[in-house]
């Protein structure tokens, strides 16, 4: 699992370090990691992900509604009890037992303040990443930008379902989103179109209906002087936009490639824009 394998690597961490996007792990400051097969059960592993990432308190009702949908045990708290008594097994073995608590019928996991968390992790580096772009410091918005495609690239809890857990995929889907067309403009402002349309594709690829990753390519593609891909980036966002959506691309969009279109029009009179 990729989080098992950076956790063994990290060395001697100085703070609790905690992965779970690419399969569980933790390391303590102690050094001890715990992976993937600590937190055996799917259960345990979507109690510990449900806990860690959403940072508040979950009433053990929908904890015990998220385990067992409609088929309760008859015992359901002791049960619960059970599932949370091997995470905190868990979390003490890596020096942070007191991290999880519980408040009129509520579970909460309070990381120390020094921990890290690779979903917090992302969300701080791609914010970081557009700071320094804007402040034209490419080399660090690379960087930046680069960690957080990294991370939010992973897999959470793959072959599990929940709404909550939609939720934290999805701001790790903006994530990297957000951290492909950072570095489509610093690939663009270091004069590399090829990288920059590498990077769009994907974005579009991801997010069809985003609009700015359309533009990222098309800009892209005319930065590499490749005018017909360019066209053939607008038109794919046009058919798709008039197909699905019933629109039809934003003035900026068309703007990119309308002195490409008007002179394609006049070398084949007969092609329809």
């Amino acid at each position: 699992m990729v989080g098992e394998t950076l956790a063994s690597g990290s060395g001697q961490a100085r703070h609790l370090r905690v992965y779970l996007a690419g399969g569980i792990a933790l390391v303590g400051a102690n050094g001890i990691v715990v992976g993937e097969r600590g937190f055996a059960g799917r259960q345990i592993r979507r109690i510990l992900v449900r806990l860690v990432a959403i940072h508040e308190a979950v009433p053990q009702e929908d904890l015990a509604d998220d385990l067992w949908g409609t088929d309760w045990p008859t015992a359901w708290q002791v049960a619960l009890r059970a599932l949370l008594s091997k995470v905190r097994t868990a979390l003490s073995r890596v020096g942070a037992a007191d991290a999880l608590v519980s408040r009129g019928g509520a579970y909460e996991i309070r990381l120390p303040a020094d921990a890290w968390l690779d979903t917090d992790a992302a969300s701080q580096a791609i914010h970081r990443a557009e700071t320094s772009f804007a402040d034209g410091d490419r080399a660090a918005a690379c960087g930046w930008a680069l960690a957080a495609r990294a991370i939010a690239s992973r897999s959470l809890l793959p072959g599990e379902e929940g709404e909550w857990l939609d939720d934290i995929r999805r701001r790790l889907d903006d994530v990297r989103l957000r951290a492909l067309e950072c570095l489509g403009e610093i690939w663009l402002a270091n004069g590399d179109g090829r990288l920059a349309a590498r990077d769009a594709a994907e974005a579009v690829g991801l997010d069809p209906f985003r609009e700015s990753a359309h533009r990222l390519l098309i800009r892209a593609h005319l930065a590499s002087g490749e005018r017909a891909a360019a066209i053939r980036a607008y038109e794919a966002c046009r058919e798709l936009f008039r197909d699905e959506l019933g629109v039809q691309p934003a003035p900026e969009t068309t703007a990119l490639v309308a002195p490409t279109l008007v002179t394609a029009t006049v070398t084949d009179p007969g092609r329809s824009a």
